[in-house]
């Protein structure tokens, strides 16, 4: 049984996560950022740049900030809206999600190659994270409508299927294979825990591996990635530097770590220091005690999340808390893997900790939406005799 605490826990695991999350992106990024200033400097006022002396500048954690402020009243609100309209509306979301990832293709700004992000402002928003959690939503509200027919493959897992396979198809455009894997693998748990028949699953897991080698064959990018993975060190200044120096941050960090602030590897060494590879810098300011910290803390929002879906009141409830964990800790485990080395190079964000608008947004919306049914279950059990149904 739940028990009485368990909104409050989960409430101040987020924030704590939140909080970390803010220190260590302006740990990570200062030195990125002041090099920019520099750039922006040279080039407008080259005469200025020999008196100017800037090591660090604030300018990500000032977004991030705002962002935090942002995905706060996100948490509010969804903490205060019923969820079971929210599933009444999940279509709707999903077409949202799925209009905003056609744009993106159009009018996407293109970084690295890609164009994953829609330029709003703020920040940019990248629709494949919005797209996560609408087939949450969507997949929860559409199962348990449809429980009895979750067997039959015309009636239960062709049209899931179909939906699924749209939004795949949109956000491996982009190119982002590696949310393409991680969206996958988050409806197929879904789709595993919602009873939909071993032989469709595992039949549909077989099939998806020649096309996921077919992608990669298809990219030369890909295939030095899954390279340098294999063997980084046979090409350590090209394609396995990135893991090389992931490595060498956790691993210098010993058990206490050089201290917040004090580490070596964002200052030019290690690229993606503050989003993707941001776990790399926590082991090596914090060290391994700071760093199984931080991932105990996730095993603890995973323990308390399936504790509220095991409580929940109704089918509908249950698959959506389940589908919340599953996608905010699959992303959080694939990240450390992939820092480790255990995994290759994905693009993921590390949720709650990482640099970036979108991925904070979502997932202080999907907590709300997970502190909401958890406020309810306890009011059922501690507080009234009513219960909700979808």
């Amino acid at each position: 049984m739940i028990k009485r605490n368990t909104t409050l826990l989960l409430f101040i695991i987020t924030l704590s996560l939140v909080a970390l999350g803010t220190a260590m992106v302006y740990s990570s990024s200062a030195t990125t950022a002041a090099q920019q200033k520099r750039k922006l400097i040279s080039k407008k006022a080259p005469e200025l740049l020999k008196e100017a002396v800037i090591f660090h500048h604030p300018a990500f954690l000032r977004k991030q900030i705002a962002c935090v402020f942002l995905a706060i009243a996100a948490l509010i609100f969804f903490y205060n809206f019923d969820y079971v309209k929210l599933g009444k509306y999940s279509a709707f979301f999903l077409v949202i999600s799925a209009l905003l990832l056609v744009l993106v293709l159009k009018f996407g700004v293109k970084i690295n190659g890609a164009k994953r992000w829609l330029n709003v402002g703020l920040f940019n928003l990248q629709p494949s994270e919005f797209a996560k959690l609408s087939l949450v939503i969507f997949m929860a509200r559409f199962l348990s409508e449809h429980k009895d027919k979750v067997k039959s493959f015309m009636k239960g897992f062709l049209p899931v299927l179909s939906i699924l396979s749209v939004i795949l198809v949109l956000v491996v455009l982009e190119p982002d294979f590696g949310s393409t894997v991680i969206i996958g693998a988050i409806v197929f748990f879904i789709w595993f825990i919602a009873g939909l028949r071993l032989i469709h699953l595992s039949s549909l897991f077989m099939a998806s591996i020649p096309c996921a080698i077919v992608a990669i064959l298809m990219n030369p990018y890909r295939i030095k990635r899954i390279l340098a993975f294999l063997d980084p060190w046979a090409d350590p200044m090209q394609g396995g530097y990135q893991m090389i120096q992931a490595q060498l941050a956790v691993g210098s960090g010993g058990w206490f770590g050089r201290g917040l602030g004090s580490g070596f590897q964002k200052y030019q060494f290690l690229s993606e220091a503050h989003t993707d590879f941001i776990y790399a810098i926590v082991g090596e300011e914090l060290g391994f005690v700071g760093a199984a910290l931080l991932i105990l803390m996730f095993i603890i929002l995973m323990w308390l999340g399936v504790r509220i879906a095991l409580n929940a009141a109704d089918y509908y409830t249950s698959l959506l808390s389940s589908g919340i964990v599953i996608m905010i800790c699959l992303s959080a485990a694939v990240n450390f893997w992939v820092v480790m080395g255990m995994l290759p190079p994905k693009g993921l964000a590390l949720p709650f900790i990482s640099y970036g608008g979108s991925s904070l947004l979502v997932n202080m919306s999907a907590i709300g939406i997970l502190l909401n049914i958890s406020k309810n279950i306890e009011e059922t059990l501690y507080c009234s005799p009513r219960v909700r149904y979808a």
